[in-house]
């Protein structure tokens, strides 16, 4: 069987961080990925969403929420990044807030959010050789981000482009519409569908022109709809999925997994790689599995 494309096609596991490493320093800000780099991964995971002046952001959430935004001018706490321009985002300090849920995690006091092309490029000097795995925040339910689908697929591209990391991303996201319009805009830019149990199931808005159900298997309809990579949550996967993945060359790259003991189990079922908060406890993990 041909290598699947990939980080893994050289036979390496891909461990990559989550927003950065969520779980090490605030998530989605430039000390968060570089904390991503210091902990060894070999690709990391960002969300993208357009801005109101149509730039392309990292960040994850549709509105700015009070537990991770500090205003320092106008309080935009509540506001849809959609609806706010760029320089406006800018005047919210992102990193100075750490959440409950990750006693570790670090501030980075006065992280601004910043654009895909300042952390694309952030990275290439810090560690030019880690893979990006880009997810477009679209949801299809809402009528103004699937309008902007198409604007924000091309700016990912162009922003891709620019820095010359086209054979080193995938376009990512739950939104399969979004993996089928890549295919047709940069055939070569690989792509990874997004999994999450609530998106396989009848009636689903999310599987882009494949009805759940009709005799689809969820790496059958990945593949349907151009993907190279199936990544689902990682309840999802065990030992039958990866075999079926793999036979439909796929690779699998579960998200987002925190328990060391079920990086183990993850490994030794045969996925390629995970995406972590904590990509430091993946080196034990993996050590681990192997024995």
């Amino acid at each position: 069987m041909p290598a699947r494309p990939g980080p893994w096609a050289a036979g390496r596991f891909d461990v990559e961080g989550h927003r950065g490493a969520r779980g090490l320093v605030v998530e989605s800000t430039l000390a968060g990925f570089g904390a991503a780099y210091d902990a060894g991964v070999t690709g990391v995971e960002l969300d993208v969403r357009l801005t109101a002046d149509g730039e392309v952001v990292v960040w994850h959430d549709a509105v700015l929420l009070p537990e991770k935004c500090l205003p320092t001018g106008r309080d935009l706490v509540g506001a849809r990044v959609a609806d706010l321009t760029l320089e406006q985002l800018r005047t919210v300090d992102v990193g100075s807030r750490t959440l409950e849920g990750f006693p570790d995690q670090r501030p980075a006091p006065g992280a601004r959010i910043s654009t895909l092309g300042e952390v694309l490029a952030h990275g290439l000097q810090r560690a030019p050789d880690v893979w990006w795995t880009i997810e477009l925040k679209i949801d299809p339910r809402d009528a103004a981000e699937s309008a902007g689908r198409r604007r924000l697929l091309e700016g990912v591209l162009a922003s891709v482009h620019a820095a010359g990391l086209e054979r080193q991303c995938f376009v990512h996201s739950f939104d399969w519409a979004v993996l089928e319009l890549s295919a047709e805009l940069a055939p070569g830019v690989l792509r990874s569908a997004l999994v999450a149990p609530e998106t396989w199931v009848p009636g689903s808005p999310w599987t882009g022109s494949v009805v759940v159900g009709e005799s689809h298997d969820m790496c059958d309809g990945a593949v349907a709809v151009g993907a190279q990579v199936i990544s689902p949550a990682h309840e999802l996967v065990d030992e039958g999925l990866v075999e079926r993945a793999h036979t439909a060359g796929l690779a699998v790259l579960p998200w987002t997994v925190n328990d060391p003991a079920r990086m183990v189990e993850l490994v030794r079922a045969g996925v390629d790689g995970l995406v972590t908060d904590y990509p430091d406890r993946a080196a034990s993990a993996l050590s681990r599995a192997s024995t």
